[in-house]
Order: structure tokens, then sequence, then C-alpha cells
């Protein structure tokens, strides 16, 4: 019978030379290189590790840049499931501002993400899964604070979660590049209170 013990050891090894790999292509990306410029030999120079050892935990570059979009993206949508409508619109200015930070703090990565989603169908579905997530998320938050009143019946549930949530995603990305982050809270509360009064709190017509 196997040692649990050494499975456990084996396990936490494997996460470790995970995460040595995934934060050298990190910095990489951060230091201005594209990732399409980025060479698996670069990435075992960066890492420290040999080529047969990548190819134990990596199947080639492209699963590389699909991990760190699984991982990043399931840490937004961690910041973005903890606002709750009950938390108001100053609560999901927070939330933003929090999803803004981390947008920044791994801009390069996320923008590699984006690049290669237009071309990796691979990419693309790690890139889109979890904001259907979030989508999913919104769209039974508005239909319950539409059953009981507080949002209009004239909120199209599914048009206005496609426009917020996809919509949004697009506007942070885009503030990211343009903003030296002076107008990072701002832009949170913005962002919050078009969500909350164009779809949760929209006025009666």
């Amino acid at each position: 019978m196997p040692s649990i013990t050494r499975s456990r050891s084996g396990g936490d090894r494997r996460a470790a030379l995970d995460a040595r790999v995934l934060a050298a292509v990190e910095r990489l990306l951060s230091e201005g290189m594209k990732y399409t410029e980025i060479s698996v030999a670069r990435i075992l120079e960066e890492a420290g590790i040999a080529r047969s050892t990548f190819y134990v935990h990596f199947r080639d570059k492209t699963d590389i840049l699909a991990r760190l979009a699984g991982t990043l993206r399931q840490d937004l949508l961690e910041i973005a499931g903890r606002w709750e409508p009950g938390d108001g619109v100053e609560g999901l200015a927070a939330m933003f501002a929090e999803s803004i930070a981390f947008h920044r703090q791994h801009s390069a990565v996320l923008l590699a993400i984006t690049e290669a989603a237009a071309y990796d169908s691979g990419i693309r579905d790690f890139y889109s899964s979890d904001l259907d997530a979030f989508e999913a998320k919104v769209r039974q938050a508005l239909m319950s604070e539409q059953s009981e009143g507080r949002t209009v019946g004239g909120v199209s549930v599914e048009a206005a979660c496609r426009v917020i949530v996809w919509g949004g995603e697009s506007a942070i990305a885009h503030h990211i590049q343009i903003d030296d982050g002076g107008g990072d809270l701002t832009f949170a509360r913005e962002l919050a209170a078009l969500w909350w009064y164009g779809a949760f709190r929209r006025p009666a017509s």
C-alpha cells in the first residue's frame, strides 16, 4: 500500500515546481517580453529546471498560459463572488477596486492571455469559462432581486448580464492600459454606479 505521507510530499513538490514555472513566465512577461517570443529554453533557464522535468509537468508552452489563465481567472472570480446585492453600490465599488488592483498586479499575464485567446481555442476556453461562471452568478442575483421587487421587471436579465459582465471586463482591461492608477477608485465607483443604477436599481419607466 503506498505511503500517504510520500504521496502528499510528491504532490507538494509537483505543486511547488508548477508554481515555479508559472512565476518564471509571469516574470518574463512583466519584463516586457511577448508570450510568442518566450521560448521553452528561456523558461527553463528562468525557472532553473531541466527540459525533461518541464515536460513531465507541462504538455507545451501553451499549457503554461492555460494554467495561468485558469489560476488568475479563478482568483478574479473569487474577488467578484464575495459581492452580494445586499452590499449595495458601495460594496460593488469596493469589489471593482479590488479587481482593478488585481488586474494591475497581473496585467502582463492578462494581456498575454487576451492576445492568445484570439488565435488559440484552448486559451479562449480558459479565458471565458470563469466569466461565464460570474455571469451566471450575476444572472441569479438579478433574478432574485427581480422576484423580490427590488429590481424592476423591465430589466432583461440575460441582456443586462451580458452587457455588465463582459462589457465591464473589457472596460477594466482598457482602463488599465490608459490610466496610471490615479483614476482607479473613480473608475471603480463609476462602473459600480452603472451596474447598480443601470440594472439592479434601475428606475421604473
